[in-house]
């Protein structure tokens, strides 16, 4: 059986064909026969004919909800296997076990055993088809109580399965009806369970054992409610018995107080639902229903049921007032349970609970709530109890308060009296008002939230009602209020008390409550006032009174109770209509305005001046007080400005102005604008005397006028940069307020706004980018983009100067006015603008001129694409340099116009909308920028298209351009398919004029002839990649009349030979011309410029076809290179040029005639040799070229196959010159590192490292050469010293034992170890790539080990001592554990970095170059730290105990005992394997070491046999060795004493520890000890044994024969022959007395 999970099933209506067509033909009357009791027999297994399935269908009996899911996915896989088409799917057997299991199940209170048991349901109707149809009837019930199950995925598990065959809705509404009587009797099964049915108590605990109840009573609930939902009458009455008998359970209807509450939600809606469809049984339980629903209902925890319980109520009630009364038979009357359900509150119950709640009290049959005063206050008293319960949801608040005022309002209509009446309102109502204004700890019982549309009904609740004296009481309550709050006002703490600031803020806030409730009645009152019964008003004549009596307390306090002046404030804001008639307001109005102008400065100085100051401007929103606003204002703007020169003045001037209507007026007084813009300055600039406050409010509320904004502006723009360029963050906050503001005073000038995008566009560069919203506010507000930006742009592309903007800040510049242009112009005027966003090609030209008067570095031969052409460019000789123009990262224009254009067009710009001849200039200038630059790169030199390369960021900006132009030859020359005539595209037409103005400014032999050959050289590469050479383009290469070795064409002919280069190998030109050039040769002499012409045209000729393939004929090239030989003969008459174009020339025309014997050929040898040897003081650029060829040269000539016997004699009578020549190369000192010397270096570094080995020679040299800044040098010196160390220490282990010398490494090695790097040394984007340095000192130590390992033990010894000394190590492993993260707690993971076991023992330079610099450095540290653990163990412990690190120490442990010291003792025990199989025979006397290795105990033991007993010992290597010692433990003691075993088991030990680990240190130590013990012994002439009983040697020697016993044999012999005489001589042996007593225990002689 397939124990594989279940796959998901597919709903499909072919997986269920044979019953989704008639889905209820073959069943509809079984009877359901289901028993959910755990107690109930399990199925009869017996015909089951899979074992498997047999143990699967008993597991789902089994307890545990893991082996039930387990079981289910097996039954699952098992229906799956056999489907319907396989002998008609699942056996029948199966299928009725499943039956009797599935309703248990379907229960679980596992949810994923309830989700498999449906999923299998399913699977085992698309298995057996109507064979398991037919057993619908009888799980028909739990399948559908599934589709209830609250878990989803329950839910979702059982209703996929039965919609994947109930298709619609008529299906599934038929389904229901003819399964309905199955579905009532599983409903009628499921709700006679109890909890102890259901669970074994036993074994379930009681949450588990409810939840399980509660599912199938909920289920039960579930499948009746829905049957009478769905069902019709007529329907229903077909089963009308078997409804009555569940109906007849109790549970049905006292399942609404359960502690379920998807329970009690269902028993509600069932009731709900029976009111409708099933009137007659309701009215048969009234009694019943009363009991549960209001006796027990009301008093019950409703928590999640509270709305379906409530809705049920108001239905039973509203058709069967009687389960109030006479139904009633609660011993309490129903209006104490009722207290009590209000009491509850919601219980987490949605805000229009509360609405209901009003619904279910009006519905009430009379008499049920309380008529008489008292019970009335104690009922709401009960539902406020309920609304301010700390668990009653805040958002139900407004809900709730205003129930509760409907129905106060309810009971004020019905109160027999008006005392009744007021004391309902003064009990019930006016608390809310009173805790509102003035709450209270006492009173939090009143808390409304602060709603201020619970207070305005709570006013019109008792003064809308049509009782006089009702309103007479609210206007008596209020005045009471108003009264409490003006002596709260009038007696506010003063200033000198420390609780002053507390109670001025207590008295504003109440005032503010006061004012805000006030302003919401005079609202109201407004609103209503033309209606039958408005709002009344009895709030605006307290409100004037509170207010005058708040500026009588200002005067007379001398304006310092600031609470007084924050009332006046709320009264402005929040009850602007209480001003409405100005003259009865016009006390407080004069009070206002004196405040500012007689009181002044006292006033200014005080805590209320600025409240005053923002009433007076509020003043100005209430519109029927404009006049007397304006009048106000302006004498209190006149006060302050007088008043300016103290601090308290300003906040002032600032709140005054902070309003539409003061800005207005302010923007008309000439005298203030200028005091404001002197202001803002102020503030910009840091001074005193001003604030930000002012500054905002003055452009927020528009307080300067258009003029007067503009000047600000200007003054700002002037000064957004100090003295040393550093930004003023003063101005550029100001500028951000203003650009939010009120950005049109930033634009209105072009001059000032092209000056402010310049200075904040250079800022952000720099990094002052905080304010990039405002260039953002700038550019978005600009009309007039486009002009704006070509100016910015032009300004700064055809000047370079430090303070100009980046490159990137100006193509995010046109692209932006690009795509403003696309949205506004048209076609034609896109193209005019757009032609204005790109550089100025002649300003471009002319920038170029000045980097080609210098002759081109002769290096370039061996990276250029035209080779040694570059010897022909010939600068001019300038008497003074030419100043450059360059930014602030030292570009040059040039650069930054290539980059700008490269960066334009990878950015979308348009450039084909640019006419023909400004796209045919800005090509070429940009190829040729291209070329400048790939040159800088070549030789990072200085003072071209960048200053330096020095930095990344240079660096990285060259190389990125250099990408970029070739990506964009490549795109254009996609596009030119018929470059060669023009024709096609317009891509085509310009190429083709391209090449044929770059062939045109080739034709000299200037520097700019050679880089536009260059460029053509570029350009033709990637047409011949795309197109290759078409038959068309031998007449256009004839045409071109190029082909000729002249100054005038050497350039642009050896461009087109590099360009095309093998696709015109077949070409008669290039024949004939080949042929014509090696003729030429033949006659050519050394030294004048034709015949290097011809020798530089030959060679790029020759590189058109394959090595050894020249169409020339043999005699033809045996002329040339005799010709080429006679120049050899006198090398000193051959310049570098000559020599390098020689010997590259012959390079390729050796091979041709290999077979040829000459003198050629040994020519050929030694003139490389001579320009190996030719005096110099280190390795320049001259040289460089001669270098490289000579190089190459020996190489083709090594490496010829078959070689003729002069060429073997040359090689041969040369080689000791030859090695010499090329170690002295080596050693010269190099000028620069540059990729023309790395070329070199690397020919080099291959040569010599295919030198022999010669015995005797001295490599102490070399040592410096591994600290060369070569990488090439340094590895061919670490490889030469690599293959020499083991020759070397061969012959010193020698020396030192001759000598009796301790051994040292050469102090030129040590002194490659002084300079150790650290982590800090380096930035960590250069430690990324390998540092020089640091590769020197890392091989440094490489090369020690290499030492170590060919070294022999006590040269081992003595190096390890010699690194001891000078505390070597402790660098390498500080620097290690720097760089492999482990100081900071996190080691390296050599697993998820791609490191093996054998990259760990081994490092390859040459395969570790091709892996990332990171990675090659980590490479070589973790196999250094490799060898530092198996050569010098003894070292790392110490740096390890030295280590102060707590972290790193643990860190270092853990990483080595994950991957190093399974390696380490893997190997030791290797080594112990492979020392014991080449054991020597043990001589005569000896027996032979035995030795047995476990690897899975990491245990040695070692035994030596005496007497056929063994003297063994175990040595045990620990899981953290090296780093821990071997522990040696004694197994078997023979032949010494206890303590004599123990001191060798502790030399042992030591020899091992001391001596760097080594196990067979140890067990030479301990044969040794064991064979010196046995070593001159006897046997034991009695027993004729070395050893005896007691594991000792024969120790008693008897004085006449000499012959020795054993003591334990003697003292046998003594008893057994009763005399004290030698069992040989029969001599006496007198001192055994003593010594036979203390063995007999101190008896008697």
């Amino acid at each position: 059986m397939s124990r594989k999970s279940g796959k998901a099933r597919a709903a499909s209506s072919n997986a269920v064909s044979s019953f989704g067509a008639s889905p209820f033909g073959s069943f509809g009357s079984a009877a359901s026969g289901i028993n959910l009791s755990y107690l109930a027999e399990p199925p009869d297994l017996s015909a089951v004919s899979d074992a498997n399935v047999v143990v699967s269908l008993k597991n789902l009996q089994k307890k545990d909800g893991t082996t039930k899911t387990k079981a289910l996915e097996e039954l699952l896989s098992f229906a799956q296997a056999h489907p319907y088409e396989q002998d008609g799917g699942v056996e029948e057997p199966v299928l009725e076990a499943w039956v009797q299991s599935y309703p248990r199940v379907s229960i679980d209170n596992s949810r994923r055993v309830r989700e498999l048991s449906h999923t299998l349901q399913f699977e085992l109707m698309k298995s057996a088809r109507k064979r398991m149809e037919k057993r619908v009837p009888k799980v028909v019930g739990p399948w559908l109580a599934g589709t209830f199950d609250r878990d989803r995925s329950v839910s979702r598990a059982a209703t996929e399965g039965l919609s994947s065959f109930l298709t619609t809705p008529e299906k599934v509404a038929q389904f229901w009806k003819r399964c309905q009587q199955q579905i009532l009797d599983y409903a009628d099964d499921a709700i006679r369970e109890t909890a102890e049915t259901l669970s074994d108590r036993r074994s379930t605990n009681a949450d588990d054992a409810d939840a399980k109840y509660f599912r199938v009573v909920a289920a039960s609930l579930a499948l009746v409610l829905n049957l009478l939902r769905e069902l019709g009458t007529a329907d229903i009455e077909k089963c009308i018995d078997s409804y009555d008998h569940f109906f007849e359970h109790d549970k049905v209807w006292s399942s609404a107080v359960a502690n379920d509450p998807a329970v009690r939600r269902l028993s509600s809606q069932l009731l709900l639902v029976c009111t409708k469809k099933r009137p007659g049984r309701v009215e048969a339980d009234l009694s019943r229903i009363s009991r549960v629903f209001v006796t027990e209902g009301l008093r019950s925890n409703q928590a999640g049921s509270v709305t379906d319980y409530i809705e049920a109520l108001i239905k039973v009630t509203a058709l069967y007032p009687t389960i109030w009364t006479s139904d009633y038979r609660g011993k309490k009357a129903p209006v104490a349970r009722l207290r009590i359900f209000l009491e509850s509150g919601s219980q987490g119950g949605p805000p229009h609970y509360w609405s209901k709640l009003t619904e279910l009290l009006e519905t009430m049959p009379r008499g049920i709530l309380p008529e008489e005063t008292n019970g009335v206050i104690d009922f709401l008293n009960s539902m406020r109890k309920g609304i301010t319960n700390r668990d009653e949801p805040r958002s139900n608040a407004t809900e709730a308060w205003s129930a509760y005022l409907g129905l106060a309002r309810l009971f004020l209509q019905g109160a027999p009296s008006g005392e009744a009446r007021l004391k309902l309102c003064q009990d019930t109502i006016f608390p809310l008002t009173r805790h509102y204004l003035f709450p209270s700890p006492e009173n939090s019982g009143w808390a409304s939230g602060n709603q201020l549309q619970i207070l305005i009904r709570a006013y019109t609740s008792t003064t809308t009602l049509p009782y006089e004296d009702l309103v007479s009481a609210t206007r008596l309550e209020w005045g009471q209020l108003k009264d409490e709050l003006k002596s709260r006002i009038h007696n506010s703490l003063p200033e000198a008390s420390k609780e002053y600031e507390k109670s001025q803020k207590l008295v504003a806030e109440e005032a503010g409550r006061w004012f805000s409730l006030t302003g919401v009645v005079l609202d109201g009152h407004e609103k209503t006032a033309g209606l039958e019964r408005p709002i009344p008003d009895v709030t605006t004549q307290l409100s004037l009174e509170l207010l005058e009596e708040a500026l009588k307390t200002l005067r007379t306090r001398n304006w310092k109770p600031f609470g007084a002046a924050l009332a006046v404030e709320s009264a402005i804001k929040l009850a602007p209509l209480l001003f409405k008639p100005a003259s009865s307001v016009k006390g407080i109005l004069d009070g206002l305005n004196d405040a500012v102008v007689k009181g002044r400065e006292d006033f200014l100085r005080s805590s209320s001046a600025l409240y005053i100051l923002s009433s007076i401007a509020l003043l100005g929103q209430i519109p029927h007080l404009r006049d007397n606003f304006e009048h106000i204002w302006k004498s209190s703007i006149s006060a302050v400005v007088e008043c300016l020169d103290i601090a308290e003045a300003v906040p002032a001037l600032s709140k005054l102005i902070s309003s539409t209507q003061a800005a207005m007026i302010a923007r008309q007084n000439p005298n203030l604008q200028t005091e404001l813009i002197r202001r803002c300055l102020m503030c910009a600039l840091g001074n005193s005397g001003s604030s930000w406050e002012l500054f905002n409010n003055v452009f927020a509320f528009g307080a300067l006028s258009e003029p007067a904004s503009s000047r600000l502006a200007k003054e700002l723009i002037g000064r957004i940069a100090n003295s040393v360029g550093e930004p003023n963050k003063g101005v550029l906050r100001g500028l951000q307020i203003i650009a939010e503001k009120k950005p049109e005073s930033l634009v209105q000038d072009g001059d000032s706004r092209m000056a402010l995008m310049t200075s904040l566009l250079s800022l952000s560069e720099k990094g002052h980018g905080s304010e990039v919203a405002l260039l953002h506010a700038l550019l978005d507000t600009s009309s007039s983009g486009t002009s704006n930006a070509h100016i910015l742009i032009q300004q700064n592309i055809n000047s370079a100067s430090p303070s100009s903007l980046t490159v990137d800040t100006l193509v995010q510049q046109a692209i932006q006015a690009q795509e403003m242009l696309r949205s506004s112009a048209g076609d034609e005027d896109i193209s005019r603008e757009l032609l204005a966003l790109l550089p100025d090609a002649a300003t471009w030209q002319q920038q170029l001129e000045n980097f080609f008067q210098k002759t081109p570095n002769p290096s370039l031969a061996l990276t250029n694409s035209l080779g040694g052409s570059c010897f022909l460019a010939v600068g001019q000789s300038m008497g003074t340099d030419i100043h450059i123009h360059r930014d602030a990262r030292g570009c040059s224009i040039p650069g930054r116009m290539a980059i700008y254009l490269t960066k334009l067009i990878a950015s979308g710009f348009d450039f084909d909308r640019a006419d023909f001849s400004t796209q045919l200039d800005l090509v070429m200038n940009l190829c040729l920028t291209a070329e400048l630059a790939t040159d800088q790169l070549t030789l990072l030199e200085e003072d071209s298209i960048w200053r330096s390369l020095s930095s990344d960021g240079t660096l990285s900006d060259s190389e990125s351009l250099v990408a970029s132009v070739h990506k964009y030859i490549n795109v254009m020359a996609e596009s030119a398919p018929r470059w060669w005539d023009g024709s096609g595209t317009g891509q085509s037409r310009l190429v083709h004029e391209i090449i044929n103005r770059l062939t045109q400014a080739s034709r000299s032999l200037s520097p700019l002839a050679f880089y536009s050959a260059r460029s053509m050289q570029s350009i033709l590469q990637a047409l011949t990649e795309r197109h290759g050479f078409s038959s068309s383009g031998e007449q256009w290469l004839v045409d071109t009349d190029c082909f000729r070795s002249s100054p005038s064409t050497i350039f642009p002919a050896a461009a087109m030979l590099s360009g095309f280069d093998e696709t015109i190998s077949t070409s008669k030109t290039i024949n004939n011309l080949c042929n014509r050039l090696v003729s030429d040769i033949a006659g050519a002499k050394v030294g004048p410029e034709k015949s290097l012409i011809t020798l530089i045209l030959l060679n790029q000729c020759m590189q058109v076809y394959d090595a050894g393939e020249l169409p020339v004929a043999h005699n033809r090239l045996v002329f040339a290179i005799k010709q080429i030989s006679s120049w050899l003969a006198t090398p000193e008459d051959v310049d570098s040029a000559f020599a390098a174009e020689a010997c590259r020339c012959l390079q390729r025309l050796l091979p041709c005639i290999k077979d040829v014997y000459g003198s050629y050929w040994e020519s050929a040898v030694d003139f490389c040799i001579y320009l190996w040897t030719k005096p110099a003081a280190r390795l320049c650029d001259s040289r460089l070229p001669e270098l490289h060829a000579s190089l190459r040269l020996m190489a083709t000539l090594q490496s010829l196959e078959e070689p003729n016997d002069d060429l073997i004699d040359a090689l041969e009578t040369s080689a000791v010159r030859k090695s010499a020549a090329l170690i002295d190369l080596l050693k010269l000192p190099r000028e620069k590192h540059a990729q023309p010397l790395e070329i070199v270096d690397a020919i080099l570094g291959r040569q010599v490292e295919k030198l022999p080995l010669q015995q005797d020679a001295d490599v102490s040299e070399l040592y410096g050469l591994v600290a060369s800044e070569s990488r090439a040098i340094q590895t061919a010196a670490f490889t030469i010293l690599n293959r020499a160390l083991p020759v070397v220490q061969e012959k010193l282990s020698v020396d030192i034992l001759l000598e009796k010398r301790n051994a040292r490494f050469p102090d030129e090695h040590l002194s490659l170890l002084l300079d150790a790097p650290t982590l800090d040394s380096y930035p960590e984007e250069s430690m990324n790539k390998f540092p020089t340095p640091i590769r020197s000192y890392l091989l440094s130590w490489h090369l020690i080990f290499d030492a170590f390992q060919a070294a022999s033990i006590k040269v081992r010894a003595d190096y390890a001592e010699n690194l001891k000394s000078g505390n070597y190590i402790s660098p390498l492993m500080d620097f290690t554990f720097d760089v492999l993260g482990h100081s900071a707690a996190h080691g390296l993971n050599l697993d998820k970095a791609g490191f093996t076991a054998e990259n760990i023992r081994n490092y390859d330079p040459k395969v570790a170059e091709s892996e990332s610099e990171h990675t090659n450095m980590q490479w070589l540290l973790i196999h250094l730290y490799y060898l530092v653990l198996k050569f010098v163990p003894g070292l790392f412990k110490s740096w390890y105990i030295d280590c102060r690190s707590k972290q790193t120490k643990i860190a270092v442990e853990a990483w080595m005992v994950r991957y190093f010291s399974p390696l380490i003792i893997s190997e030791a025990l290797d080594d112990v394997v492979k020392w014991n199989e080449a054991q020597e025979a043990p001589a005569d006397d000896e027996k032979e070491l035995t030795v047995k290795v476990s690897r899975a105990a990491r245990e040695v033991i070692a035994g030596y046999e005496v007497d056929d007993l063994n003297a063994s010992i175990a040595i045990r290597i620990p899981t953290d060795f090296p780093l821990e010692a071997v522990t040696v433990i004694g197994i078997n003691r023979v032949a010494v004493d206890e303590r004599k075993w123990k001191s060798w088991i502790l030399t042992t030990q030591g020899v091992i520890t001391f001596s760097g680990g080594s196990i067979i240190d140890g067990l030479t130590t301990f044969r040794r000890n064991v064979i010196g013990a046995l070593k001159g012994q006897t046997e034991c002439a009695i027993c004729y044994s070395i050893i005896s009983t007691d594991k000792k040697m024969p120790d008693k020697r008897c004085q006449t024969c000499r012959n020795l016993f054993h003591r334990t044999c003697l003292y046998k012999w003594f008893q057994s022959s009763n005399q004290n005489t030698c069992p040989l001589c029969r001599n006496p042996i007198d001192y055994l007395g003593a010594d036979t007593r203390a063995r007999r225990g101190g008896a008697g002689a």
